[in-house]
């Protein structure tokens, strides 16, 4: 599996900046409006990409069997034709349109809207006739594992290697809305890119933001966590949710710690060598020492800043006479030494 690639215009992967996904879900609550004030609203906060869902209800659960989930997601599904105003107004704002198909027949439909990539929901790892139709899209895939068994990840990562897509990142995921923070295990994540030698990163679904800073950390390339204007509102999504000021908060903080990793090389920074010039210790005479006398660790201090002898090279100096006067509080020097 490919370890950098790019989503249209952006990078993704080893050497890029985390992509940071604002899931809006349902949270637009049947209103275009409030879905396109909420794109204005993540695109502020600094995010690479927005996320909605796209279903049909006929097409996603049974109204015979379960018609309470049947009509809740009749409530949410949003008409078809707003997937291009969205995806207009992404680009217009400057953020990735992203959202996620549930059928078949959805991915035909956003092929010719021309997404940039597909996200495939954690309960749909088993669906393989989807994970069929958009392996051979060949387009970047952001897959979520919530719930799923090692096999059914590896069946899943199975389907797009024969289809020779390689561009896949797999989502360490809570399926629990919002889970708790002793759910979460996210010491497996970077486990689960070891083990099927991909990209990996974190589909957030804890009530804070630690968890995410966190996953940038551990090495998540693509950081996904739910995002509304007000989390009082009712729905499934908002409980789980950021606002707008959560929302930048912690793509501030992710891009903070990206830019502190550095490289396993131990280095110093120019700044330091100017401040540790003043910081080090040098020795001096804690009182009048005479030529003759022998320097010890009884009538030497080791004091800021720094002198022609350092406080590291006391072994050198103790048990050494001094050739001339040296007075208290002045700076030991190896030419006051008998060395």
């Amino acid at each position: 599996m490919n370890k950098k690639f790019r989503i249209r215009n952006r990078n993704t992967g080893n050497g890029a900046h985390v992509f940071v996904i604002a899931d809006i879900g349902a949270n637009h609550n049947g209103d275009l409006l409030q879905a396109k004030k909420l794109i204005r609203l993540a695109a502020s906060c600094g995010v690479d990409a927005v996320k909605f869902q796209s279903y049909r209800a006929d097409h996603f659960i049974s109204k015979k069997y379960n018609p309470d989930g049947y009509n809740l997601i009749t409530k949410n599904q949003i008409p078809l034709e707003w997937n291009k105003i969205l995806k207009d107004y992404c680009e217009k704002k400057g953020v990735l349109f992203m959202t996620t198909p549930f059928d078949t027949s959805m991915v035909d439909y956003l092929e010719k809207l021309k997404v940039a990539c597909y996200k495939i929901a954690s309960c749909d790892i088993t669906f393989v006739r989807l994970l069929r139709r958009v392996a051979e899209t060949g387009k970047p895939v952001i897959l979520s594992t919530g719930g799923s068994s090692m096999d059914e990840i590896k069946n899943a990562m199975q389907i797009f290697r024969k289809a020779r897509n390689n561009r896949v990142v797999l989502l360490h995921a809570v399926v629990n809305y919002p889970c708790d923070y002793k759910e979460i295990n996210l010491r497996f994540m970077p486990e689960l890119g070891k083990k099927f030698s991909t990209l990996y990163g974190l589909s957030d679904h804890s009530p804070g933001i630690e968890v995410g800073i966190a996953a940038a950390v551990l090495g998540a390339k693509v950081i996904e966590k739910h995002f509304t204007e007000d989390r009082r509102q009712k729905g499934p999504d908002h409980a789980c949710s950021l606002e707008p000021e959560e929302m930048e908060y912690l793509v501030r903080s992710i891009r903070n710690v990206e830019e502190s990793m550095g490289k396993s090389v131990k280095k110093i920074n120019p700044t330091e060598i100017t401040r540790m010039k003043k910081a080090r210790r040098g020795i001096y005479a804690e009182g009048n020492i005479k030529k003759g006398d022998f320097i010890t660790e009884n009538n030497i201090l080791e004091l800021r800043p720094k002198s022609n002898v350092g406080a590291g090279e006391i072994d050198c100096i103790v048990g050494v006479k001094a050739k001339k006067d040296i007075k208290k509080g002045d700076k030991i020097r190896k030419a006051d030494l008998l060395l």
